[in-house]
């Protein structure tokens, strides 16, 4: 009995090492095949496709946005205005009046403006009303377009003003005459030498006049009535002989009594052409009368002239 179990046991151990034996042989053929193009696994290709090519880098700047636009018309910003830091500009050196116009005769000045006030020129007229030149300035404070004096001594700017370009402008309206104010006449009058005065702001004076011995319309019996002006230094601005009524200052009577003279907007005395000016006058009143028997009418006034 032990020894038929020990013969199974023999031919179990028989039958194990010749499976071990041959799973051996097996493994070595397998690792001794030769190396054939059906057993190699496949090859990267030696020479693969080239990679895309990067963009090329290029200096022009990006294409610009077209503008916004508003029915078809481009939409821009508008024009930087000049500051007074960067752009031209005229300091204001003395106290200045700013005027609707290129010179003193448009008036009253629009405002008066003082020292180190900024001014944006933006024309100029070499030849104001009635002269010198003159510049057109914005003043950015009030944003107000005015005229100043482009005299050195009124403005300093920052560019060569009659570079700026001119502008057509109105004419200013005549300024009114000069207010005057009289006092009581002072001086010699006949018996028989009667008058009437009449102070008029157009045409300043203008006598009334008769010889009560001749008649009693204005004239009778009056040769000559003589004008004189003087000013304070006793220079006489105006002088004038009238003999036919109306005897009027500046002349003129048949019927109407010459005005002021107006030249270049300034009143001025008709004699002399001299420009009027604020003060005080003697006006003085010489009526010669046919029959001087009893002399002469000779008075004056003081005069006084206020200029607008």
């Amino acid at each position: 009995m032990k020894s038929e179990l020990s013969f199974r046991l023999l031919i179990w151990a028989l039958v194990v090492f010749l499976a071990l034996l041959a799973c051996s042989i097996s493994v070595n053929t397998s690792s001794n095949a030769p190396n054939t193009p059906e057993n190699q696994a496949p090859s990267p290709p030696t020479n693969p496709l080239p990679a895309e090519p990067s963009p090329l880098s290029t200096d022009l700047p990006p294409a610009a946005e077209p503008s916004p636009t508003v029915q078809g018309v481009a939409v821009t910003d508008p024009p930087p205005q000049p500051s007074p830091t960067t752009g031209p500009q005229c300091i204001v050196l003395q106290d200045l009046f700013f005027r609707s116009g290129p010179g003193t005769a448009y008036a009253p000045p629009l405002r008066a403006l003082e020292p180190q006030t900024v001014l944006i020129p933006q024309s100029y007229n070499p030849i104001g009303v009635p002269g010198g030149p003159w510049v057109q300035v914005r003043e950015p404070q009030a944003n107000l377009i005015g005229w100043v004096s482009a005299g050195e001594q009124f403005v300093s700017c920052n560019i060569d003003l009659t570079d700026l370009p001119s502008v057509a402008v109105n004419p200013p309206p005549p300024p009114p005459p000069p207010k005057t104010g009289n006092s009581a006449p002072d001086g010699t009058f006949p018996d028989n030498l009667v008058f009437r005065e009449d102070f008029n702001r157009d045409y300043l004076f203008r006598l009334y006049t008769h010889d009560l011995n001749v008649g009693e319309d204005d004239g009778d019996g009056i040769t000559a009535v003589e004008f004189t002006i003087r000013d304070a230094n006793n220079h006489v601005v105006h002088s004038n002989r009238e003999e036919t009524p109306g005897f009027c200052i500046f002349g003129g009577g048949e019927p109407a009594c010459n005005t002021w003279l107006l030249e270049d907007y300034i009143y001025k005395w008709p004699s002399t052409g001299e420009p009027v000016k604020d003060g005080v006058y003697e006006l003085r009143v010489h009526v010669i009368l046919d029959d001087d028997s009893n002399g002469d009418g000779n008075w004056s006034y003081e005069l006084t002239v206020d200029v607008q």
